[in-house]
């Protein structure tokens, strides 16, 4: 971490952006870490605060407070309680990640997320892959739990990622949905999931990849006008699921962001939305791998 740095902007800097000054100044650090402090506030022109499209002027003082370097992006290892491992091998690992923790670091030295259990119980894969998300081959979101597999080597690590790519590792989830789902429906309209953190759906479009689609089966009644069903997908986009369902009519019971009414008040009811089952081929072997992460109790309580 790179801490208390007093920059004076030169005559050839003069008319730069913010960020782009802080990017040439610093090249080794990650361009995630000078958007993190220039949100952050660590970041100060002339003693203010300023956004990262400032302008500045030569003769100006830039002041950083601290600026994360890459290795301070990594998980800290560290335990997460209510998470566990429900398969492992000399090849990979499933995790069960609990609901409200993050897969990976959203800050630089985060503990407490699925990455860092994993570096806890696996120090050399932080070898393998020196990324924020180390080996993990899913995410999940923070609110959502499940099963999320990781590779143990670098041959795993490789074949598994092509697998990634190819639409090969399969995801089912079990959610508790909005209204009356009587019968199988694929959903298949079209995301777009770029910037920003909530993604938008068209429906007027369809998804001519059938990888991207959201297939939907009721599993039974849920009672109070909710069903709970199982969502397939293959190369998910982000919050896909969650989004799909949404514009379908049946949002996710306990989701804030693509609901139509949101729920009432912090943290009255958790997002009922759980990675239940991973399947793709084995990293050595080729052989097919089914592994399962039990849904806690408020799913069955539903």
């Amino acid at each position: 971490m790179l801490i208390l740095q007093s920059l004076d902007v030169l005559s050839g800097e003069s008319g730069v952006r913010l960020d782009r000054f802080l990017r040439d100044r610093f090249p080794d650090v990650p361009s995630r870490s000078v958007r993190f402090a220039i949100e952050g506030g660590t970041v100060r022109v002339g003693g203010a605060a300023s956004p990262k499209g400032r302008i500045l002027r030569e003769g100006e003082t830039v002041t950083v407070a601290s600026l994360a370097e890459e290795s301070d992006w990594l998980p800290v290892p560290s335990d997460l309680p209510g998470a566990s491992v429900i398969h492992e091998d000399l090849h990979v690992a499933v995790l069960c990640k609990p609901h409200d923790a993050h897969t990976e670091p959203q800050r630089p030295l985060e503990a407490g997320t699925l990455a860092g259990y994993l570096r806890r119980l696996h120090p050399e894969v932080a070898e393998i892959s020196p990324a924020p998300g180390l080996t993990l081959l899913t995410r999940l979101d923070f609110a959502t739990s499940g099963a999320v597999p990781a590779a143990l080597t670098l041959q795993a690590w490789t074949f598994l990622r092509h697998e990634r790519e190819m639409g090969a590792i399969g995801k089912r989830y079990l959610c508790l949905v909005e209204g009356d789902v009587p019968e199988p429906i694929p959903i298949d309209y079209a995301i777009d999931a770029a910037g920003g953190g909530t993604v938008r759906v068209r429906k007027e479009s369809a998804e001519p990849d059938r990888c991207r689609w959201t297939w939907i089966e009721p599993v039974r009644s849920a009672g109070a006008g909710r069903t709970l069903v199982r969502a397939t997908i293959s190369r998910g986009k982000r919050h896909q699921i969650r989004a799909h369902l949404a514009a379908a009519g049946h949002p996710i019971v306990g989701d804030r962001r693509y609901a139509a009414v949101p729920p009432e008040g912090p943290g009255k009811a958790r997002l009922m939305l759980h990675a239940e089952e991973i399947t793709f081929r084995h990293p050595a072997t080729g052989e097919p791998l089914r592994v399962i992460c039990p849904p806690g109790p408020e799913f069955s309580e539903n």
